[in-house]
């Protein structure tokens, strides 16, 4: 059994870029030519909201499936849908996979250790259903909370041992409020905090190294924070750090440079809005919508792989 950060490094190398686009389903802002033919057959219903997601990303998986290694659908723009939200949730899990397509889910989840192992099931592994183990989600790899402590992330690196899977560890990440806890000194060695995090990680990643050389117990490093980053990639050398921050959150190409490692490999970047809303009105038409969506992940790819390439 291949472990994840094998078959992550292998997909990057196979279609030579470490970009991955996010899938944040937000249906108020998605196109006339989606919205209206779910109105039509659901009316304004969950349902109808159900119908759009599916289709959006059906679209953008079908364009972008064959130029990016994963995609990364954060978990909270599918749960502000109630269960028909969680249906498409599932359903664009399938459709990636099928696609052939590596998922990692954007949930940030953990708790105590008996709550972190439902965690796992539930996303990396299987469920107990009536006497027979089940996938639920069945995606390839889950970012993770850290500060409930080492015993709250080690059932999901023993699932990730079990079905090859994977973590990213939420260690500095992208948005401005990060400096609020991650960046306090402690008094034992007036070091930051996410240093402590990114210890943590090393101990853990060295369990679970894979012919790549490469951990699946990864980092999420954000692109708004290269000199941390750069600090953060000697300490933690096997990880592979999942990057969000680039493009609307105000990330650069440049940016990113301290996250990978001199092989051109150790980390994925993401973009969300960038890629997938970045038109001026829904009133757009579908050929344009899908011309846009794929430049603009085929612009991305191109920067980050001039810089990385440098």
């Amino acid at each position: 059994m291949k472990t994840f950060a094998d078959r992550l490094n292998e997909e990057i190398i196979k279609k030579d870029t470490p970009c991955i686009v996010g899938l944040d389903p937000r249906v108020g802002m998605m196109p006339d030519f989606i919205v209206s033919e779910a109105i039509e057959k659901h009316g304004k219903s969950l349902e109808s909201a159900q119908h759009c997601i599916v289709e959006y990303h059906r679209r953008i998986l079908d364009i972008v499936g064959g130029l990016v290694p994963a995609v990364k659908p954060q978990i909270a723009f599918y749960e502000q849908y109630g269960v028909p939200g969680m249906k498409s949730f599932a359903e664009t899990i399938r459709m990636a996979k099928e696609r052939g397509l590596l998922v990692i889910v954007d949930a940030k989840r953990n708790d105590i250790s008996s709550t972190a192992q439902a965690y796992a099931n539930t996303f990396l592994g299987k469920s107990n259903v009536m006497g027979e183990d089940q996938f639920i989600y069945n995606a390839d790899c889950i970012t993770i909370s850290p500060y409930l402590g080492e015993d709250s992330i080690t059932p999901f690196v023993e699932t990730c041992k079990n079905f090859g899977k994977g973590i990213f560890v939420l260690v500095k990440t992208s948005n401005p409020g990060s400096k609020d806890f991650q960046d306090l000194n402690l008094k034992e060695d007036s070091s930051p905090l996410y240093l402590q995090v990114a210890k943590m990680v090393k101990k853990q990643a060295e369990t679970l190294i894979g012919e790549s050389g490469y951990s699946s117990i990864g980092a999420v490093v954000g692109a708004t924070f290269p000199q941390e980053a750069q600090k953060l990639r000697e300490l933690m050398p096997k990880s592979i750090f999942l990057v969000p921050g680039y493009g609307a959150q105000g990330g650069t190409a440049k940016d990113v440079v301290p996250c990978f490692n001199s092989d051109g490999l150790g980390a994925v970047v993401n973009a969300s809005r960038s890629i997938t809303y970045a038109f001026d009105s829904t009133d757009i038409s579908e050929n344009d919508w899908g011309k846009g969506v794929y430049e603009n992940t085929v612009k991305m790819i191109k920067e980050i792989r001039g810089v990385i390439k440098k």
